[in-house]
Order: C-alpha cells, then sequence, then structure tokens
C-alpha cells in the first residue's frame, strides 16, 4: 500500500507539473538571454557533492518520476563546465577566490577518478593566478582528500574525520547460490583476464583477475597519495603507513601530520568567506556563484566557422539509438553529422565506457575510421575506456588518457544461464516443437549442446581476432604484443602508455588542444558539444512540439522550483517527526 501511495503520488505531482508547464506556455512566455550576474568581488564555489558527468544530464521522465519517488540523480555537473569555469576565473578580475566543499559524490560513472584528475588540474592552475583556494568539509574520504588536498587553505571541521584506509575492490560471487537454487550458466570466452564471468562460475578470484586487479588498484592508490603528498608537503611513505595502520584520520591526527590546514567550524570558514568578499558580520554572502552558473554566464553562444566537435561515449554500449547510454546508432549518427559538416574540422570522441555490444562497437567505429579519412579524429579517455569503449578508440589519430583510467580488456565472452533445474523443481516443465536441431538454441529453459557452444564459441573467437586485428591495425602494433597484451586484461592508463594502447596522458582539454593543431586552427575555433542537456521539462516540451528556447530561463527555474516543491510533498506524507538530513554511515 506504501508502494502503491508513493507511485500514485508521483503520477499526480508529474500531472501537476504537465499542467501548470501547458497554462504557462499557452500564456505566451516568451524569454530572452538571462544570464547570471557575475559580481565584483565573487568567490566560485565548487561542490563536490554534485556527480561530475562527461556528457550533459540527460532526464527524460521517467528519471524525473524516479527522483520524485526518492531515487535516481537529479543534477550533475559536466566536466567541461566545471574545468572551463576553473580556467576562466583564473584570470577574471571579478572572481577573488575558489570555495571546495561537499563530500566527493560517485554514482556509476560519474565523479570517476580521472574526471577527478582532470578538475585537480583545473584547481592547481587556478592557485598559480595567486588567487586563494580554500577548502572545507565536514568528513571525507581518499577522493575528497586527493581533490582538497590542493587548497592553499584546508579545513576539517574538529568533529570531523578523514577515511584513508586504501583501495579495495570486492566482487560478489554468485555460483553456490546459482547452485542452490538450480540455475546453471554457460561460458563461451576468449582471454584468462576476461574475468566478467567469474562471479558465475567460481566461487573466488581467479589468480589472474586477482593479479590484474591489485596492479590496477596499486597504479590507482600510488596516483592519489604521490598527488596527496606533493600537495601537502609530506611523505608519501607516511601516507601509506597511515592507510595501513590506522585508516581513519580524526582531525587532530590529521592536523598533526599536516593533511589539513586546521579544525574549524563552519561559521569559521564563513568568516573567511566574508572577509574575501568584503561581507560584513551578521550579513549574508551575496558575492558567490556556483561552477555551473558562472560558465553559463561565460560561455561563448556565438559559433565561429571553425569548429572542433566533441561527442560523448559515456554508459554501457548498447544496440540502437539509446541516448542514456551508449547507442550504437545514436553515436554513429552523431559522429556521421560532425563528418559531413564542413565546419567541423576535427572531432573529439570521449570515452566513459566499460564496452557492451560488439555489434554496436562496431557500427560506432565504422564512423570513427570514416571521420578519420577526412579530419582529424582524436580521442579522450576518461575514468574506463574498456573492452568495447576501447575498440571505439583504437582508430584515433591520438588517443589520451589519464594516469588513472581502466583501459584495455581486449576479449570477447558470451555467457548463457539457464533455469531448467529450479523450474524442474517447481513442477514447471519445458517442451519444445521445432524445425531444426538448434531452432531453441537461444533458449533459457535449458542447457546449450556441446554443439551448440561450439557454435558460439566459434563466433567469439571470430570476434576476438578481429578485436585483436583493428587494435593491431588502428594501433600500428605487431599482432604478437597485441595478443600478450589483450587476453581480457584491463590496465591503467600509466601501463597502456607503456604498451602502446594509448598515445600520451592527459584530459579532454589537452585533447581539444591537439586535434585544433591537427586541424592547423590558428586563430578562433568553437567548441562544440554535440550532446545537449534534457531536462524533465525539455522532454514534456519535446512531446508538445515546442523547443526549450520558447521558455525564458526565470519561467524554466519556477518550473523547477515547482517541481521540487511537488517532491518534497510527496516525501511528507502523514506526520513528519523528522532530522534535517539523511544520515548514511558507510
Amino acid at each position: 500500500m506504501k508502494q502503491f501511495m508513493k507511485t500514485f503520488f508521483a503520477v499526480c505531482s508529474g500531472l501537476i507539473f504537465v499542467s501548470l508547464l501547458v497554462v504557462l506556455v499557452i500564456a505566451g512566455i516568451v524569454g530572452g538571454d538571462d544570464r547570471p550576474e557575475v559580481k565584483k568581488d565573487s568567490i566560485l564555489t565548487l561542490n563536490l557533492g554534485i556527480p561530475i558527468s562527461d556528457k550533459p544530464l540527460n532526464q527524460g521522465i521517467g528519471d524525473a518520476v524516479q527522483s520524485a519517488m526518492g531515487n535516481g540523480i537529479e543534477k550533475t555537473n559536466t566536466l567541461r563546465s566545471v574545468t572551463q569555469a576553473i580556467n576562466h576565473a583564473s584570470s577574471d578580475s571579478r572572481i577573488t577566490a575558489l570555495y571546495i566543499h561537499g563530500a566527493t559524490a560517485r554514482a556509476g560513472y560519474y565523479s570517476g577518478w580521472a574526471a577527478l584528475k582532470e578538475v585537480r588540474q583545473a584547481i592547481e592552475q587556478f592557485k598559480e593566478s595567486g588567487k586563494p583556494v580554500i577548502a572545507y568539509e565536514t568528513a571525507l574520504d581518499e577522493a575528497g582528500l586527493y581533490m582538497m588536498s590542493i587548497a592553499d587553505e584546508f579545513y576539517l571541521n574538529p568533529m570531523g574525520y578523514i577515511e584513508f584506509n586504501g583501495f579495495a575492490a570486492q566482487i560478489m560471487f554468485f555460483k553456490k547460490a546459482f547452485d542452490k537454487y538450480g540455475v546453471d550458466v554457460q561460458v563461451t570466452k576468449v582471454g584468462k583476464y576476461k574475468s566478467a564471468v567469474e562471479p558465475f562460475l567460481l566461487e573466488g578470484m581467479s589468480q589472474p583477475n586477482r593479479e590484474q586487479l591489485e596492479l590496477l588498484l596499486n597504479d590507482f592508490f600510488d596516483e592519489t597519495v604521490n598527488g596527496i603528498a606533493n600537495a601537502r608537503g609530506c611523505d608519501s611513505d607516511l601516507l601509506r603507513n597511515l592507510s595501513d595502520t590506522q585508516g581513519f584520520l580524526t582531525a587532530k591526527v590529521a592536523m598533526s601530520h599536516s593533511l589539513i590546514d586546521e579544525a574549524v567550524f563552519y561559521d569559521d570558514v564563513i568568516a573567511r568567506l566574508r572577509e574575501l568578499t568584503g561581507t560584513k558580520d551578521g550579513e549574508k554572502i551575496e558575492r558567490q556563484i556556483d561552477v555551473t552558473s558562472y560558465y553559463t554566464a561565460i560561455k561563448d553562444t556565438k559559433q565561429k566557422d571553425d569548429r572542433i566537435a566533441i561527442i560523448y561515449a559515456e554508459g554501457t554500449i548498447v544496440d540502437g539509438g539509446s541516448e542514456k547510454e551508449v547507442g550504437g546508432d545514436h553515436v554513429a549518427q552523431l559522429l556521421r553529422k560532425a563528418r559531413e559538416d564542413e565546419n567541423v574540422k576535427a572531432v573529439v570522441l570521449r570515452v566513459n565506457s566499460p564496452g557492451g555490444s560488439a555489434l554496436a562497437s562496431d557500427v560506432i567505429q565504422r564512423e570513427t575510421r570514416l571521420i578519420k579519412e577526412s579530419k582529424p579524429f582524436v580521442v579522450s579517455m576518461g575514468t574506463v575506456a574498456a573492452s568495447g569503449g576501447y575498440w571505439i578508440s583504437t582508430y584515433a589519430d591520438q588517443i589520451f588518457a589519464q594516469p588513472n583510467t581502466v583501459t584495455g580488456s581486449i576479449g570477447v565472452f558470451g555467457m548463457f544461464p539457464n533455469f531448467q533445474k529450479i523450474m524442474n523443481e517447481h513442477g514447471v516443465v519445458v517442451d519444445v516443437a521445432k524445425t531444426s536441431t538448434m531452432a531453441d538454441s537461444n533458449s533459457s529453459y535449458r542447457p546449450k549442446t556441446e554443439a551448440e557452444l561450439a557454435v558460439f564459441q566459434t563466433f567469439v573467437d571470430e570476434i576476438y581476432e578481429i578485436f585483436l586485428s583493428k587494435v593491431m591495425e588502428g594501433r600500428k602494433l605487431e599482432r604478437a604484443h597485441v595478443a600478450e597484451i589483450a587476453e581480457g586484461r584491463v590496465w591503467s592508463g600509466v601501463q597502456a602508455l607503456n604498451l602502446g594502447l594509448v598515445d600520451q596522458l592527459g584530459g579532454l582539454d589537452e585533447a581539444v588542444a591537439d586535434a585544433a593543431k591537427r586541424a592547423n586552427l590558428t586563430g578562433k575555433y568553437s567548441i562544440v558539444d554535440y550532446q545537449k542537456s534534457k531536462s524533465f521539462a525539455d522532454e514534456l516540451m519535446s512531446m508538445a512540439g515546442m523547443d526549450q528556447t520558447q521558455l525564458d530561463q526565470s519561467v524554466t527555474a519556477d518550473l523547477t522550483r515547482l517541481w521540487h516543491d511537488l517532491q518534497s510533498l510527496q516525501s511528507q506524507q502523514g506526520v513528519q517527526a523528522k532530522m534535517p538530513f539523511e544520515l548514511v554511515i558507510r
């Protein structure tokens, strides 16, 4: 009943929202350019609690309803908006300082280690301008410490703590449960490191999988530890010892090791921010602006004749036209559009994907090869660009990765569960009539025969050989070398560089600069994101045959506020005796 009421209220909220939108549209409210104001002596603020995505968030009606029911992600900051805002603010006389706060929110592919490194590099460049960077939080993990350690003034709440206990990868294994409940899994694969199927076949990690994971985690931890040690002027061996012996550091202990500057309360930080903005004691700090609003204020909306297109492949690669994941047809269409646009002089593909469909990967790759024939094509790898994510990258003129990018995983597998045993145990029998021996080979109600497994293994072997050939051709590597480093093994960006799988360490900005250089763009040019942010209001207006530009930004803000109010009402049914925050202890 409770779940029904939540769903019912969410649907009613959506209907009310739609009605309000229609009323406002019918009223004929037409908008203009209403950019946020950047006041003199302002502080730029970066909330790490808002996930950082590569591509703009695409929130459909289903996502909005999920948010109304307390699930899903309502907002992200895009990586380029964050880095470009921070870079521009370093030379903007109106900005006096950068304030970083919030516990790093990592969800799915968002706020991954590679993206965090790019933001951290932007913060380092901001520091070089001489403007102060202030950071404050109550509790942090390794990612938060990595990001905030670069600050000139790094504060932690006196009762706060830092989780610094190293990195671990936990994998859940289902074999015993599957055996208990009568679920059988058959596998075809190539590559001893292709471990995606292990949870369904084994009761623990294979030695090759443990080997690759430990090497990967150590590379990531080295990058994190060295970054913190260099920023705070402390010894990296000390940090490793703290992670081994303590794991959780109180504010007092953190300060004793120079990991923070001081343990203070939030009101002390407010006093410091007032000082920087010239705000009197007791007054609200008006002169501050978050990175997204600032990016909107400074963004050049006039497109130049010469353009570099950025196309994002973020998420699982799937067949079809999905815009939420990496739909093969959708991304291929965007690449084709960029290829056929004479104003687009180069294309950058930003990959943040663990792969997925081999067919969809090849559909995308076909377009990358066609682009390369007519204009420069550069790949920027994000947090993960592995398996199918590497497949779509391999023909680039130049591949950039971060030291903590997960890449490689050149391997193929097929997995076939069947539920015959559990069904039979519960009295369910499936029978079949067929014209050919293998007509029901895709059935999940019986195990595959040896002959069927042999057929599927042949497919897997052929696709693996194609994968190897593509890597060999695209990266100009010897086949023996590719075969040796493939086997489904994942590599860090540092390892991939040494192996020839990537060309250079760097982020999205470096990839764009390289593309511009290859296209001989010496003058002014525009950088165009081919995927745009789509909100719930955009989705509704698209259904109504309207465009977002037909609404004033203030009206959109009002609609958004109304929607959040409805969400709040939905979560406060009945008599409330409620804490003012949600307590999550990890």
